[in-house]
């Protein structure tokens, strides 16, 4: 899904707009593709959404590829807009779990906030920073990932630039060591970080079970929290409509194999749940495997 540079001069102006009617209409603008290019993503949504979920009707397949691109068409709107996210003329937010991160934060405790690629994802550290919690966020890549056009990597330096704005922390890549975030989380800081994240080059891969089969997924977070000894928190967000979020923040068990245990559980009955909230269904093949005829993953 390009993003294309007209779309994000769209996006970028609308945004603007001091109502929260952007994110009403953030599904006209589509994702950059022509008409037969988004029927044809469409068409091919549907198809995976079968193959996922062959006991749902036709009909289902289509709202759920439907409501997959307008939920992405949404979240470029946040892109441009985090400040105003749970604020006057923006969406609102319904928070529910605050009060584990205030704990933490009170007793000057550094802990991870622990996300996944599913709905408006970035809303539950946006929403933390307007109750006083500062994160800090470690993504991979940008600059150094070949994958990314000219625009997209655009676009992402500006939502980066938008988010650690309004979040108050800074913005860290894997590419640029672990170091500074060991370091940084011992002194009581906080990090965001997706435990979901998959590029085809990572190693030190542990196997989830996930819709029936298993998830690949890097144990980076776990190894980290392991060596800092900080806990985990998980945070959700589901939109209720384009204009309100709910965020809920769940603790985790000590343990950190147990807790992204945890999390992916949460993920896979969410994905049940609400199919197109989850941006990965392109990385399919790639990130899950079925089980085996003994049932073995």
């Amino acid at each position: 899904m390009k993003y294309d540079r007209l779309l994000g001069l769209a996006i970028s102006s609308i945004a603007r707009i001091p109502t929260t009617l952007p994110w009403w209409i953030a599904g006209r603008l589509g994702g950059g593709q022509t008409v037969d290019q988004r029927r044809q993503l469409l068409r091919w949504l549907e198809d995976r959404f079968a193959q996922v979920f062959p006991h749902a009707t036709g009909a289902q397949h289509l709202r759920w590829a439907q409501a997959h691109l307008l939920m992405l068409a949404q979240e470029k709107v946040d892109a441009m807009a985090f400040n105003r996210l749970g604020r006057s003329g923006g969406p609102s937010i319904e928070m529910l779990g605050g009060e584990h991160v205030r704990v933490l934060a009170r007793e000057g405790k550094g802990f991870i906030l622990v996300l996944n690629h599913f709905d408006r994802l970035l809303t539950a550290p946006v929403a933390l920073a307007q109750h006083g919690i500062v994160t800090n966020v470690l993504t991979m890549p940008v600059l150094e990932n070949p994958d990314l056009g000219e625009a997209e990597r655009r676009f992402l330096l500006k939502k980066i630039d938008g988010y650690t704005q309004v979040t108050g922390g800074r913005w860290h890549t894997t590419h640029q060591g672990l170091r500074s975030v060991h370091e940084s989380l011992r002194a009581g800081q906080a990090w965001v970080i997706l435990a979901d994240a998959w590029r085809p080059e990572f190693g030190r891969l542990r196997r989830h079970r996930f819709l029936g089969g298993s998830l690949q997924l890097p144990t980076g977070i776990e190894r980290l929290a392991q060596s800092t000894g900080v806990p985990l928190l998980h945070g959700i967000t589901y939109t209720q409509r384009p204009s309100h979020l709910k965020v809920v923040v769940e603790p985790l068990p000590e343990n950190p194999i147990e807790a992204i245990d945890r999390v992916i559980q949460r993920l896979d009955k969410d994905v049940q749940d609400r199919p197109w909230a989850w941006w990965h269904w392109g990385l399919w093949e790639q990130m899950w495997h079925p089980t085996t005829k003994g049932g073995e993953l």
